[in-house]
């Protein structure tokens, strides 16, 4: 309802002039309101999604770097790490291709696959290799270190998981999910080599 309030001037004539009344401000607060609380529900809800859809990408791009490994008859690996400032609550999971050169293991990736990736903030990862529960860390530092004959940087690439030539595969298991919620995507090896993706509680599974 729009208020109307008559002014009437000092030569008798009438003036109209309309404006919002308290009740019609109210109501378009609480409007908004409403619908700022709709968004941040709908993007609060986009988290697994968004959790799976990492998930998915780690295990095809890790599947397809592990064919090129066959192909190419050159050891690759992955490197799962925490990446940025844990202080200022911006850390994640983050991972990278490497392959083994005779300069050792660099930072690499196969024609037309992404040199890594991350999954969504606030996640938790627990990683089992070989059957035992890894720490993820943040990429170390270079150090320098003392052979016999030099003093050289050791190397900060180091495979968390190998993809060998003969298609072999480091046993792993890589379990992610957010606080309160257990049923996050499962990525693992098989007995045979194989990534397998694991969805509970996914319409698409």
């Amino acid at each position: 309802m729009r208020g109307v309030i008559v002014i009437e001037s000092s030569g008798g004539n009438k003036k109209i002039s309309s404006g919002f009344s308290l009740l019609e401000l109210l109501v378009v607060v609480v409007i908004i309101g409403l619908g700022m609380a709709v968004v941040g529900i709908a993007v609060g809800n986009n988290k697994p999604q968004e959790l799976r859809n990492n998930a998915r990408d780690f295990a095809n791009n890790t599947a397809l770097v592990e064919e090129e490994a066959v192909l190419s008859r050159e050891p690759w690996g992955v490197q799962i790490y925490r990446d940025g400032n844990a202080a200022e609550g911006s850390e994640h999971i983050a991972y990278r291709f490497l392959r083994l050169t005779d300069n050792g293991w660099l930072p690499d990736r196969p024609r037309d696959i992404p040199a890594g990736g991350g999954f969504a903030d606030s996640v938790v990862a627990v990683l089992l290799v070989e059957g035992t529960e890894q720490a993820i860390e943040p990429l170390p530092k270079e150090k320098m270190m003392v052979d016999k004959t030099e003093t050289k940087p050791s190397s900060v690439n180091v495979p968390t998981i190998w993809l060998a030539s003969g298609g072999d595969v480091t046993p792993f298991e890589l379990r992610l999910h957010f606080n309160g919620d257990d049923n996050g995507p499962i990525v693992r090896s098989d007995a045979l080599g194989r990534i397998q993706l694991e969805i509970k509680d996914d319409e698409d599974k």
